[in-house]
């Protein structure tokens, strides 16, 4: 496998992204670093579908959506049902850290990609912080023993 070691607790991933070249590079890096893609949509409602209807572990989300509903709007309704919010955008707005767990830049390689949902698999499943990833922020919160 060309990433390395497959997925820990963070397996069944939604991807939101609205511009579709991005949105199948993001799809094909993921499946091919062993996660199981439940859906790639352009819209937060479609998003919500997903969400309601699926098992889903994190969600790989852009801000910029098609559609009435704004990333913030899912990715507040993902952190209220406990889904890890990784957002992935060309800017990261001062209030991300009220809304995911961690923000990449665009542009990103494939690498940073698998690398940033790595940091996160770290925060969540082995209850640390995350190694440093190029163009990645992270907000870890230590879970209470």
């Amino acid at each position: 496998m060309l990433f390395g070691p497959r997925p820990s607790c963070i397996k069944r991933l939604l991807v939101i992204e609205d511009d579709p070249l991005t949105a199948f590079d993001n799809e094909h890096t993921l499946k091919h670093a062993g996660y199981d893609v439940v859906a790639t949509v352009d819209s937060g409602e479609a998003a919500v579908r997903f969400i309601a209807a699926e098992q889903i572990d994190a969600l790989v989300l852009d801000l910029g959506l098609a559609g009435d509903m704004t990333g913030r709007d899912v990715a507040r309704l993902a952190r209220d049902r406990g889904i890890a919010v990784l957002l992935v955008t060309g800017r990261c707005p001062e209030d991300a850290s009220d809304i995911a767990m961690a923000c990449l830049d665009k542009p990103h390689s494939p690498s940073a990609l698998v690398a940033a949902l790595k940091a996160l698999e770290t925060m969540i499943c082995k209850n640390r912080a995350p190694r440093k990833v190029a163009g990645l922020t992270t907000w870890w919160r230590p879970a209470a023993a």
